[in-house]
């Protein structure tokens, strides 16, 4: 049991290090992206690279996993405080989930056909 808990609080406390890291790295470079966004991506590199290891984080990770939705929750509650926008930009804001969907669509299918021609080509040679 006490290591369960210890698992969870380092999986935890590698996972705010590394929110931490990136709001620094943000602020200090007045990078334009979100921490969160930038986290994520040293997260997944320092995973790729080997120096977090995957059972260090996976009690964590599971945890955060199966309570995804308590987290959507706030957000949700958030967005009836700007329910007169939203209907007031209806339009706009649909047109922008349509347009950027389809732009999603047409570009990941070009990058994959483009990375299927090249796999034959590299196969034939």
């Amino acid at each position: 049991m006490l290591k369960q808990i210890f698992d969870f609080i380092r999986g935890l406390s590698i996972l705010i290090c590394f929110y931490v890291l990136s709001l620094f790295i943000v602020k200090a470079f007045h990078i334009m992206l979100p921490p969160a966004i930038l986290g994520l991506v040293l997260f997944a590199a320092a995973l790729a690279i080997g120096i977090i290891k995957e059972e260090w984080i996976a009690d964590v990770s599971n945890f955060l996993i199966k309570n995804m939705a308590m987290f959507i929750v706030p957000f949700m509650g958030g967005l009836i405080v700007y329910k007169s926008l939203l209907i007031k930009n209806l339009f706009v804001i649909l047109f922008v989930i349509f347009i950027t969907t389809t732009l999603l669509i047409i570009i990941t299918g070009l990058f994959v056909d483009y990375g299927l021609r090249l796999m034959r080509k590299f196969k034939h040679e």
